[in-house]
């Protein structure tokens, strides 16, 4: 039986998608997820992965599109299964309605706070002007206004609405993004509405279907699509602000559902293709262990341990590899390192002297909450929509980062501004400043995290700058050991999600290897005993750490 083309995708993409695909000529499968999930991502995760397991139990599919962007970071840890992937590299719907991100940065520079819509939104999300006056969303709960008035009161109600409805502030704009795919007066009436009510501006704007045309046409990774091969998992590059690919190193499952599978017309993957030999290492606070596993029998081949030597990481590294069979140590094809380096340092408090560089929004003083030494608040500031307010003061930059070099002996700077997860210029002219005058190491908040708090980034950033020379250090040292026995293998670093990240970015990022040890331990007594529901301690020398297990997830 020949295999289809399958797509799973929100159902706002309904109308462009099916359009699309019908311009081209292609025949596709579909299944649509209600609309709003980007709101709930652990929902979104959950039900988009149930639907690629389904579609791949079938053995009726070559590929599945992806009708989503990272939404809130919602398809963040999917699976690819047997089949493969397509998927844009977009943060959410709206750069599919216009064509590609560009597009959307190109509004964005006009109209930062603008509320989009398009024919297949308006068809799944909006409803008339007359019924969004009486009802509110609070959470997931719908409040509706006269349930309001009747249990606490005219005024409770209407102040109530008003709080609720406060996130209008937030656009001065409405348009409609006129596709091509389903024209109907009845949608742009909508979007009028809309602007009318909230007193914002209106615009219609061209839209395009390319960018859709190019997920559902993908065979390979470009730069406005991520093709997700088989086995793999979609990762998300804080630094490019984009997704990967990653592979799921899991060779006994894999060849299971691989290895006689044609996955894409005239591709076949071979089970040689797969890692067979792979090395563990476990860089702990008092010791370092390390195991060489068979990848394809699922066993242990050998096991050693040594004192970890902080003063020196080459020596007990070493002292480890050492003691392995040298003749199975040569025939590592992968080398995986997880270590509780980062989580003990920021626990005993080790690391740097870090200077950090705030901008926070005006007037709310919110930078004072941040008790961390030393800071400097300087000219720059965005509304909450990345609109520019005030613009940076490079002179200033320049003074406030040498007076902490002076004064306070800083050796890297970690930079956060409010909205800078939404516009990072101002983030990114700081640091570009900053590493031009001093040549120091500078974290920016934007790229470790996109969420809205300036003060977690903030943070986030800190910490990040701090541990950075300790990670690179052990990574280093790490790379001497391995060079010096013959061992070419590439070096992953185990995350403190359970994922795995390169040594290179591991040395850019290393805050992102916190609970890197704990996480090891909780997937390998998984692993070990096969029990989905547990609680793992893992008693280290500096911290013990525990995690639940509750149906296979932390």
């Amino acid at each position: 039986m020949k295999k289809k083309t399958y797509a799973i995708g929100c159902a706002v993409l309904a109308i462009d998608m099916k359009h699309c695909a019908k311009k081209l000529g292609i025949d596709i499968e579909y299944k649509f997820l209600e609309a709003g999930l980007h709101n709930n991502p652990k929902l979104l995760k959950e039900k988009l992965q149930a639907a690629i397991d389904e579609i791949c139990a079938t053995d009726l599919c070559d590929r599945i599109i992806i009708g989503y962007g990272i939404c809130g970071k919602g398809t963040i840890g999917i699976q690819s299964g047997s089949v493969p992937l397509v998927i844009p590299k977009v943060h959410d719907c709206v750069a599919l309605f216009l064509g590609g991100d560009q597009a959307y940065k190109r509004e964005f520079k006009k109209y930062p706070g603008t509320y989009y819509l398009s024919a297949g939104w308006c068809e799944e999300k909006t409803e008339p002007i007359s019924q969004r006056k009486q009802w509110v969303y609070f959470g997931d709960k719908k409040l509706n206004f006269n349930d309001l008035v009747e249990k606490h009161g005219q005024d409770a109600a209407e102040h109530t609405f008003d709080f609720l409805n406060s996130w209008q502030k937030n656009y001065q704009r409405a348009a409609f993004i006129e596709t091509g795919a389903k024209t109907s007066p009845k949608y742009e009436k909508l979007a009028l509405e809309m602007a009318s009510e909230y007193k914002w501006k209106y615009d219609k704007i061209n839209g395009s279907g390319e960018l859709i045309g190019k997920m559902l046409t993908a065979f390979d990774s470009t730069s406005d699509i991520l093709f997700v091969p088989p086995e793999h998992v979609i990762g998300f590059d804080a630094i490019q602000s984009t997704l990967s690919a990653n592979p799921i190193l899991d060779l006994k499952t894999n060849l299971k559902k691989t290895s006689s599978k044609k996955i894409i017309p005239g591709i076949k993957i071979h089970p040689d293709s797969y890692i067979k030999t792979g090395l563990g290492i476990d860089a702990g606070g008092t010791y370092t262990d390390a195991v060489i596993y068979d990848l394809k029998e699922d066993k242990t081949l050998c096991k050693s341990k040594s004192l970890t030597t902080k003063w020196d990481f080459t020596k007990g590294i070493g002292s480890a590899l050492k003691k392995l069979d040298q003749e199975k140590l040569l025939r590592v094809e992968l080398v995986s390192l997880s270590t509780t380096l980062a989580t003990n340092a920021i626990v005993e408090n080790e690391g740097q002297k870090v200077g950090m560089i705030l901008m926070p929004p005006y007037g709310l003083g919110i930078d004072k909450n941040i008790l961390f030494y030393p800071k400097s608040v300087i000219q720059g500031q965005l509304k909450i929509t990345g609109r520019e307010v005030i613009p940076i003061d490079p002179d200033e930059v320049r003074q406030k980062a040498v007076q902490m070099i002076e004064n306070h002996g800083v050796t890297a700077f970690a930079v956060s501004g409010f909205a800078g997860s939404i516009n990072p210029e101002h983030e990114i002219q700081v640091k570009d400043i900053i590493h031009e005058h001093t040549g120091l190491f500078v974290t920016c908040g934007h790229e470790l995290s996109d969420t809205l708090n300036f003060q977690t980034r903030a943070i986030t950033a800190m910490l990040n700058a701090r541990i950075i020379p300790r990670l690179a250090s052990l990574l280093l040292d790490l790379e001497k050991v391995l060079d010096a026995l013959g061992i070419h293998a590439p070096i992953v670093v185990v995350k403190g999600d359970g994922t795995l990240m390169s040594s290179t970015m591991a040395k850019q990022r290393p805050v992102e290897t916190i609970l890197s040890g704990p996480a090891a331990s909780v997937a390998g007594a998984r692993h070990l005993t096969g029990i989905k529901n547990a609680l793992v301690v893992d008693m280290g020398g500096t911290t013990t750490d525990t995690a639940a297990l509750t149906d296979n997830l932390v």
